[in-house]
């Protein structure tokens, strides 16, 4: 497990934003990435996978991208979660942590992308 301060995890998602391809970068543009330490109670609860909250990195909230009214302007309910500690708890090092908030990002674009677990699954996000 390794612990990072508020801005060095934001400094290591910023450079994990950075070296993904662009096509997702443009919609990280669109798409806010809220850093939270846990989920709370009812974002948890929301997510029916079978597993605890302490294993949640992340979560999207909102509909797929194809049922957005605009492909640049998403609902306001639109949003990637991160959540630090249980990523962190995951890794040993920061690298470590970089690599698991670009799996997480990719994962979580997936969902806004309209993919389920099955989905991203058969593609390798999961």
């Amino acid at each position: 497990m390794v612990r990072l301060s508020e801005r060095e995890f934001d400094l290591v998602l910023r450079d994990a934003i950075a070296a993904l391809p662009e096509e997702f970068r443009r919609l990280l543009d669109v798409v806010p990435v809220v850093v939270d330490l846990l989920p709370d109670e009812e974002l948890a609860a929301s997510v029916d996978d079978g597993l605890g909250d302490e294993d949640l990195m992340g979560l999207y909230v909102g509909p797929p991208l194809s049922e957005w009214g605009a492909p640049d302007a998403p609902p306001e309910t639109c949003v990637i979660f991160l959540f630090q500690r249980n990523i962190e708890d995951d890794c040993r090092n920061r690298r470590e942590v970089a690599e698991q908030i670009r799996i997480t990002l990719f994962h979580e674009l997936g969902h806004c992308l309209g993919f389920d677990e099955d989905g991203l699954d058969r593609i390798g996000l999961a």
